[in-house]
Formats: structure tokens, sequence, C-alpha cells
């Protein structure tokens, strides 16, 4: 992965963890991260990188999404985002990354701005103007009433995010999972988000 894919995945499992619930940024439970290293009935084997398997439970309500790189340029109106950025001592915000969100997503993900525990600021919002300048890339978003501002850089990662069934998920790919750990010790996802093959 590619620099500063920590904060993506966190962006991301920021957004798997309010799914049903848009009311809170809340994020419930615990998270693994690591290789997915065998594949079961309704359970996946994560390696950390530790090298310390966790045996993940896949239930019939667990998210699974997958992530591919794309571009700026691919973002059209009435798209639905989710922004990390970085606010300037100006007060401006200079995107680090950015998911474009399925359908799915929308109702379900808040429609919000708020400061993350990195102090970074997260921006789940629908885009009204996306635009290239000769001073730079500007991306214009619509938040409930009001609008945002934020600069993207040419170093900002992209991606867009889709829906997918747990069984399209394959041994030796890096995943995310969040949830918290069921009565057996078994981690019991809520969520688990991959990177495209």
């Amino acid at each position: 992965m590619r620099n500063g894919s920590a904060l993506l995945w966190t962006s991301i499992v920021l957004a798997i963890a309010v799914l049903g619930s848009p009311a809170t940024g809340a994020l419930p439970g615990g998270q693994v991260e690591g290789t997915i290293t065998a594949m079961g009935a309704g359970t996946i084997m994560i390696t950390d990188r530790d090298g310390t398997p966790v045996r993940v439970l896949v239930t019939g309500d667990t998210v699974v999404i997958q992530r591919n790189s794309t571009t700026l340029e691919t973002i059209k109106p009435n798209n639905f985002v989710g922004v990390t950025a970085r606010r300037e001592s100006d007060g401006s915000l200079t995107a680090l990354s950015i998911n474009i969100f399925p359908s799915e997503f929308r109702g379900r993900v808040r429609e919000a701005q708020f400061v993350m525990d990195t102090g970074n600021v997260m921006t789940n919002a629908t885009v009204f103007q996306s635009v290239r300048r000769i001073a730079g890339r500007t991306l214009y978003l619509k938040v409930n009433e009001g609008s945002v501002i934020i600069a993207v850089p040419k170093d900002a990662e992209v991606w867009r995010l889709a829906v997918i069934k747990a069984a399209e998920l394959r041994p030796g790919t890096h995943a995310v999972a969040r949830g918290s750990p069921g009565a057996d010790g078994t981690f019991v996802a809520t969520g688990i988000t991959v990177d495209a093959r």
C-alpha cells in the first residue's frame, strides 16, 4: 500500500462503523488488520503484522467493502464522498484521502463534518462541483445546508468503494475487520474492507 494508507483505512472503517447508525460517528468495538490467510464456512483467518492469526466470524450482517484506486477526475456531481482532510493554519482544508462511497451508503452514513481522533477533519458529503483550476485542484462539497471547499493535492489518494459479497474474499488480500470479540473469543466482524486485487 502507498504512504498514508493507514489513514485511509481509518476513514473507511469509520464509514463502515456508522452504517445503520447515521446519527453517530462513534466507533464501537475493535479492529483487526492484516492479511487474509485462510477461508472457512462463515469465517476468515486474518494474520496481523505480528504474525498472530485471528479467527474472524463473518455473518449475514457483515458489510464487506472493496476499495479500488481511482483519480479525482472520476468524481462526478451527486457522488457521495468521504474526505479526510488536514486543517491548514489559515483555516482551509487540504485533502489527504478521498473515498467515493457506493450508493448503498447514502442515508446510512451521516452527511456531516467532524474532527477525527487524529485531529484531521472528516467530511461525508455530496459533491456539487468538482473542477480543476490552474492554481490547483479543488473539490466543492455540499454538507447539509452549507458548502465545504477542499483543495486536493496530486498525492491525495482517491478510492472508489464497492460493496461485495463475503464469498468474494480471497486469501492473500490485505483486510481490515471492524467488530468485537464474541463470547467464545472469535472476533465478530460488523464490517470488512479489502483492497482490490
